[in-house]
């Protein structure tokens, strides 16, 4: 897709409307997915099965496997236009196959029974699987349609806040049909897929064949600049150490969590869907801010990361108490989102040219590896340093990743600027 960008002025912001809705119902879908798999999962099959929480993090962890395809997912985006479409195609098919993780859950059988337990672990490889060729297609379409400063932090901004709503979605619904409404709510997550489907038809997308591709590939620069790897490197190596700390209790905390505070699992998920709405009118108020969406974004990594190693650190000493857990979780949540939104940005400065979807993905395989790596380490290092243990190693995990951060990476950040850049991205 060649999109010309003479000199756009640094605060117009143009991007399609089609993109901005498919972005944003594609991330709710796959946040309201995630939050289901994270939150709820584990309790359901806790409460009506008898699986423990660490088996369920375990078969969970197996979903981010198709992450380390993102890649290779990636260079085909680039490189293998189908129908002529470079984005779109991938993306159905990615919903295609969301669907279809989410009707293998439906059909599930006791988990604890061998045959239950195959299905999940089937059902959570084609949701993996699904997942990434979307993920990836979407990152693709976010640079292909992002040129300017404006728009990159628009595109990203509205990402975050799609997924912020998803995450409300799945807490106002898991609330009240967790336990025996349980299908009912895998049925509202379906739905979410399907719109966000109907949407993806809806952006006109610049046809272009495979030869058209390659002449592409073969007259541009590389798609990262030599000055940027070795930033690009160390930044990898900060979201492997975010996302590894995270994953290791990303599944089996919300069974002790609920158990902690009081065994009532309708007013924890109420809280935290609270929680998620409060962080979504921050992320709402940066991305209608046109001062916000001129800054450097890069500033908000530090803050960030010290909020999320204090909630993990301060777990185990919070008092048993929901209100002091709403303000805890509303202040992680949004530093969550908002670390994410930053590094992401950081990205998306550096890559450019005809592959750089499969460029972006090398340095998304960084988070996938941590989650990976977390969540089945961390179904292992239960057994070992209890709960209270794990979070308080998730904290130290942060920790140094700030460290990183601080000493190696924030001196060498420097930003093109792609304002006054002209050619083909």
């Amino acid at each position: 897709m060649s999109i010309q960008v003479e000199n756009k002025p640094s605060n117009e912001a143009v991007i399609p409307s089609a993109v901005v809705a498919t972005v944003t119902a594609t991330k709710a879908s796959r946040g309201a997915f995630y939050i289901m798999l994270t939150a709820f999962i584990a309790y359901q099959f806790e409460i009506t099965s008898g699986v423990p929480a660490t088996t369920t993090q375990a078969l969970v962890s197996f979903a981010t496997i198709a992450g380390l395809l993102r890649p290779l997912l990636g260079y085909w985006n680039d490189t293998l236009p189908v129908a002529q479409h470079r984005r779109k195609p991938y993306m159905i098919v990615g919903n295609i196959l969301y669907l279809a993780s989410v009707v293998l859950l439906l059909t599930l059988p006791n988990p604890a029974a061998p045959a239950g337990f195959y299905v999940v672990l089937a059902a959570l490889i084609i949701y993996g699987i699904g997942e990434a060729i979307i993920d990836v297609s979407t990152d693709a379409l976010m640079l292909d349609v992002a040129t300017t400063k404006v728009e990159k932090n628009r595109i990203q901004a509205m990402s975050r806040t799609g997924a912020i709503g998803g995450i409300m979605i799945a807490y106002g619904l898991g609330s009240f049909l967790v336990g025996a409404a349980w299908l009912w709510f895998l049925v509202a997550i379906a739905a979410m897929i399907v719109v966000g489907t109907a949407l993806t038809f809806m952006i006109q997308e610049p046809k272009i064949t495979r030869a058209q591709v390659q002449e592409q590939i073969g007259r541009e620069q590389p798609t990262i600049p030599a000055s940027y790897k070795g930033t690009l490197w160390i930044a990898g190596i900060l979201m492997l150490l975010s996302t590894l700390g995270e994953g290791l209790v990303n599944v089996q905390l919300e069974p002790w969590l609920i158990a902690r505070y009081g065994g009532l699992p309708e007013q924890y998920y109420l809280t935290e869907l609270l929680g998620a709405a409060i962080a979504l009118g921050i992320v709402g108020a940066i991305a209608a801010s046109r001062k916000a969406m001129q800054t450097n974004l890069s500033k908000l990594i530090i803050p960030t990361i010290i909020v999320a190693a204090a909630f993990y650190a301060g777990l185990p000493w919070l008092a048993p108490d929901l209100p002091a857990y709403l303000a805890w979780v509303t202040a992680k949540g949004t530093a969550a989102m908002l670390f994410t939104l930053a590094a992401e940005r950081i990205l998306m400065d550096v890559v450019k040219g005809a592959r750089k979807g499969a460029t972006y993905q090398y340095f998304v395989l960084f988070l996938s590896g941590g989650s990976l790596a977390g969540g089945f380490l961390g179904a292992m290092l239960r057994h070992v340093l209890g709960m209270e243990g794990l979070l308080v190693l998730v904290a130290v995990i942060l920790m140094a990743a700030l460290g990183m951060y601080v000493v190696l990476l924030a001196p060498r950040i420097a930003f093109s600027n792609p304002d006054t850049r002209t050619g083909d991205v």
